[in-house]
Order: C-alpha cells, then sequence, then structure tokens
C-alpha cells in the first residue's frame, strides 16, 4: 500500500492541497466558516499538520501553530493519501476504526462531500512531484 515516505509528505501534499482550498471562492470561505482548527495525526511515518482553518493556514506540527487544534483526526498516511485521492469513504473509515476523531469534528466533516472537486487536484500534485509511488 502507497503512504508517505516521511513527515514532510503529510505537510507537502495534504497541507498543500488545503492551501489551494483556502483560495477557492467557494470552499474558502466554508472551510474558514467552521472556525474549525484541525490537527490531522498520522502515523506510518509519524507526521502531523495543523490545519487552521479560520485563518487559511496550515502548520506543519502542532508546536508550529500559534493556535491550539479543536478537532483531531488520528489514521495512517496510506488512509491519508487514499482519501485524497477519492478511495476512502471518510464516514465508513471512521466506523472502521481506521480515523479516530475528537473534538469539534462534526463542522469539518460536513464538508467532506465539498471537497471532492480536490481530488484531481491532490492526484496532480503527485505526478507533478514525481511521486507515482503514492498514486492509488
Amino acid at each position: 500500500m502507497p503512504s508517505f515516505t516521511n513527515q514532510n509528505d503529510l505537510y507537502t501534499f495534504v497541507g498543500g492541497i488545503f492551501e489551494k482550498a483556502y483560495q477557492d471562492p467557494e470552499l474558502g470561505p466554508k472551510l474558514s466558516g467552521t472556525g474549525a482548527v484541525l490537527l490531522v495525526k498520522c502515523s506510518d511515518p509519524d507526521s502531523e499538520v495543523v490545519l487552521d482553518m479560520p485563518n487559511k493556514k496550515v502548520y506543519p506540527s502542532a508546536a508550529d501553530s500559534p493556535v491550539a487544534p479543536n478537532a483531531t483526526m488520528r489514521m495512517s498516511t496510506d488512509t491519508a493519501n487514499r482519501f485524497w485521492q477519492g478511495k476512502v469513504n471518510m464516514t465508513l473509515a471512521m466506523a472502521k476504526g481506521q480515523v479516530k476523531t475528537e473534538g469539534a469534528i462534526m463542522k469539518v466533516l460536513k464538508l467532506v462531500p465539498s471537497t471532492k472537486f480536490l481530488f484531481p487536484i491532490y492526484i496532480d500534485d503527485l505526478k507533478n512531484a514525481g511521486r507515482d509511488d503514492l498514486l492509488v
């Protein structure tokens, strides 16, 4: 199964997709309006990224974020990578325990269907970075 090779991959690829989402005229305001500061913590390899939606910022770790996260999602990097390629149903992954959540996560989850248009952009980002090893 494809997964990230180092902790910077999560920040580069998942953080990168959020930087693009924040600029989108429809999705950007929706993300910002959630008030969520989401900590995505992954395993294999251990890595994290903070998605500060109200301020439209991405930080490589909770220690780098000036704002404390109010929601957390935990999963493997394989699950995160497959989700952003449209291969994981987030609700089902949560039910199966592949994704664990805590905090103010419901506002974020309501927007999951709105992020589908980002899947091809994520895939293009992987291809452009020469990371065909991450393609599912």
